[in-house]
């Protein structure tokens, strides 16, 4: 029999011994790059070989309910960390199933490699078991692809990533066959280059500003600054605290970009709309100044100042709403630093600055109507009890509007939500994506009834995998928004009705403390009690959704 000591000198001579395959080199650049988890729903094919490579080095891969979720946890893990966030998913009805996270990916800006089995060619040629053109159904969303057949398949996959990464941000593809990934590689597979993290602190460059934007910049007496995603890089952020100090100039901020300005800052307004609350504001400016606000930002309908624009905007893209007089592309930081000489103190007040706050609050507020519960009083629950420092993530529908004009964020990506997909079923995994990046901060996912219907299995990941959340369920039985919709065009009721359901109870079954408030008094409690657990946390909050038509009103006009 070997001693202990003989018999790990054996392993560790037998692993040396292994050949360095393809599927070895993926890993480690991925490694590299500082990825520290893969999602998805693995296969019986390439996905088991990756899982295997990736557990040498240090990898995990979580086990997700569904492929689009796993997208959209690893979508949000590239976000914060700021590398790649990773999907494996195996071929046919996966990938398929995967392509709503792929999407939020494309849309709302996230670095993201997909990764899909596929058939090894010509072998395999005469299978047409899930065999559909894997290619065709990613590359409208897909940012570029890469085979594993070359000679240096770790220099193709470095230059991948790289793509992904490259703003604007978004999904990336390889295709996994047998043959490519099991192949043995020479020396020149090992580790790769670390792609720079986005977001880091170091000094802006230098901008030139053209002559006619700083006329508009030292001209304007009443500008306002409308701050977008790209902001929510660390530099930019700064840079725009910054400007805005400087300048005296107010901000109203994207959903996507909700924190790159303190809430402390006298200079933050509130929410960017696209609608008739942005007037509090827009009515009283001589000057605007697009920071950041990606294309896919831009609400549907008119745009609505009617005085000079100036962009800065890390890339190009096609402008359908509005069309700014000056446009620069490049670092926002470098365009901040060259505009601070460039402006003087702005003629607002602190009153005006102060009153335009107070009133979109008042319209975030606007009629709440009966009880027993409204959504505001939810919302007002949550914020009290909330840990410092939270962050929140938020699916789609009526719901968003209350949380998130009553979110305290001081940091740039407090506050997660998918603005450019705009998809329910986004919050509960993008809250576990967050768990797990950062495990030491508190995180809260608001959804609606139909949102997290959309994704109840996720609850069993949050379990399985020791994160610490709390999902706080709108349950109104109803699409609520979709309804407000439906009266406003003159239709009927029909359709949008949800038949009762009970999510604590659901959530118990998943392994979660489930909580269910029904009364106004039972709020604080049921709050405390959720932060104080350490675990997954479902509260069901029975709410009257009355209030969401007014404040649409309000808000959005």
């Amino acid at each position: 029999m070997l001693s202990l000591t003989k018999l790990k000198e054996s392993q560790k001579t037998s692993a040396a011994e292994q050949p360095l395959l393809v599927v070895d080199v993926l890993a480690q650049r991925l490694a590299a790059r500082g990825v520290r988890r893969i999602f998805g729903v693995p296969g019986g094919d390439c996905s088991l070989d990756l899982i295997g490579a990736c557990a040498k080095i240090g990898i995990d891969f979580i086990l997700a309910r569904t492929e689009s979720a796993a997208g959209m946890m690893a979508s949000i893990t590239g976000e914060l960390t700021g590398a790649p966030g990773v999907l494996m998913v195996t071929r046919g009805p996966g990938l398929a199933h995967g392509m709503n996270g792929v999407a939020y990916a494309a849309l709302d800006r996230a670095p993201l490699l997909v990764l899909a089995d596929g058939y090894d060619s010509p072998r395999m040629d005469h299978v047409a078991h899930q065999r559909y053109d894997q290619h065709a159904m990613i590359a409208p969303l897909s940012k570029g692809s890469c085979g594993l057949a070359g000679s240096d398949p770790g220099r193709d996959i470095d230059a991948l990533l790289d793509l992904a990464s490259a703003d604007p941000p978004g999904p990336v593809y390889i295709e996994m066959r047998g043959g490519e990934i099991r192949r043995e590689i020479g020396a020149e597979g090992g580790p790769g280059r670390p792609a720079a993290r986005t977001g880091t602190t170091a000094p802006a460059p230098r901008a030139a500003l053209p002559e006619r934007a700083k006329a508009l910049l030292a001209g304007a007496r009443h500008p306002v600054i409308v701050a977008g995603l790209q902001a929510c890089d660390a530099a930019a952020s700064a840079a725009l605290r910054k400007l805005a100090a400087g300048w005296n100039c107010p901000v109203l901020e994207s959903y996507k970009a909700l924190g790159t300005m303190s809430a402390d800052d006298p200079q933050a307004v509130g929410c960017y709309t696209g609608g008739a609350s942005d007037a509090v504001l827009l009515s009283q400016a001589d000057l605007v100044v697009l920071y950041g606000l990606d294309a896919i930002e831009f609400p549907a309908h008119k745009w609505l100042f009617a005085g000079p624009v100036v962009e800065f905007t890390t890339h190009d893209f096609p402008r359908n709403i509005v069309q700014p007089e000056v446009s620069m592309t490049g670092p926002l930081a470098g365009f901040a630093e060259a505009a601070l000489p460039v402006v003087g103190k702005s003629a607002w007040t602190a009153d005006a600055l102060a009153a335009a706050r107070a009133e979109l609050k008042r319209r975030a507020r606007a009629d709440q109507g009966e009880g027993p519960i409204t959504p505001q009083a939810v919302v007002d629950a949550v914020c009290a009890a909330a840990p410092p420092q939270a962050r929140i993530a938020l699916d789609a529908g009526a719901h968003m509007l209350p949380v998130l004009h009553a979110w305290h964020a001081t940091e740039p990506r407090q506050s997660l939500i998918s603005r450019g997909l705009a998809t329910m079923a986004f919050a509960l995994p993008a809250a576990i994506g967050s768990a797990l990046a950062e495990p030491d901060r508190p995180v809260i996912a608001f959804t609606g009834d139909g949102g997290l219907m959309m994704c109840p299995g996720e609850l069993g990941t949050a379990v399985q995998y020791g994160c610490r959340l709390v999902v706080v369920v709108f349950n109104d039985e109803s699409l609520t928004l979709i309804e407000v919709k439906q009266r406003q065009r003159g239709f009927e009721r029909r359709g949008l009705d949800f038949s009762p359901a009970d999510f604590a109870k659901v959530a118990e079954g998943f392994g979660c403390l489930g909580l269910r408030v029904e009364k106004p008094e039972e709020l604080a409690p049921a709050m405390r009690r959720a932060f104080a657990h350490d675990g997954p946390v479902v509260i069901d909050a029975v709410v009257n959704p009355h209030a969401y038509t007014a404040q649409l009103a309000a808000l959005r006009g």
